[in-house]
């Protein structure tokens, strides 16, 4: 078996995550003597694997001498902010969309990423792409549950947007700009 020795800013995100997600101190010994570069380094690798706003949460915290200089930083609060705009956005839509279908009789599920985020100390540092959802009947005396999930599609289509059904798992729509997933069944068994 091949041992994974990590590198510089792999150990400097690591020690990262586990602080944020674990909400305990950072432990700071793989940022001694750490430059600029490496810094810049471990951002990049933060924002390649989407934990880049995870990791902020825990860098300022860190001991002064042991942070990146300002110019690092005010990048890294700069893509942090747009995290949170993201995910604000994302929240209005999904609340949007679940008191439209509502109206309909449609009950919405949160699934996966969005509804995920909720268990991170700070659920708007989850990076997110789409929100994926589930739709079904509120009232089966009314319409199945596989009725409601293709009405709900439908509604989408007579509200001007174009739905992709193509994929047997999900329907794919775009609602306020908003990438979302209509999954047609909640587990795949």
């Amino acid at each position: 078996m091949k041992t994974f020795i990590p590198n510089k800013q792999e150990q400097m995100l690591f020690a990262l995550l586990s602080a944020s997600l674990h909400e305990k101190e950072v432990a700071t010994l793989p940022f001694e003597n750490c430059s600029q570069e490496d810094w810049r380094n471990c951002f990049q690798l933060a924002c390649k694997h989407g934990v880049m706003a995870l990791a902020w949460d825990a860098l300022i915290n860190l001991p002064k001498n042991l942070q990146p200089d300002k110019a690092i930083k005010l990048t890294w609060a700069a893509h942090v902010e747009r995290y949170e705009q993201t995910y604000l956005r994302y929240c209005r839509c999904i609340d949007s969309l679940t008191r439209f279908y509502a109206q309909h009789h449609i009950q919405t599920m949160v699934m996966k990423g969005l509804a995920v985020s909720t268990l991170y100390p700070n659920p708007s540092h989850r990076e997110g792409g789409d929100i994926d959802i589930f739709t079904y009947s509120a009232n089966t005396d009314i319409m199945s549950h596989e009725e409601a999930n293709a009405l709900a599609d439908k509604l989408m289509q007579e509200q001007g947007i174009e739905v992709d059904i193509e994929y047997y798992k999900h329907s794919h729509f775009f609602y306020q700009g908003v990438p979302i997933e209509n999954h047609n069944t909640f587990l795949n068994v």
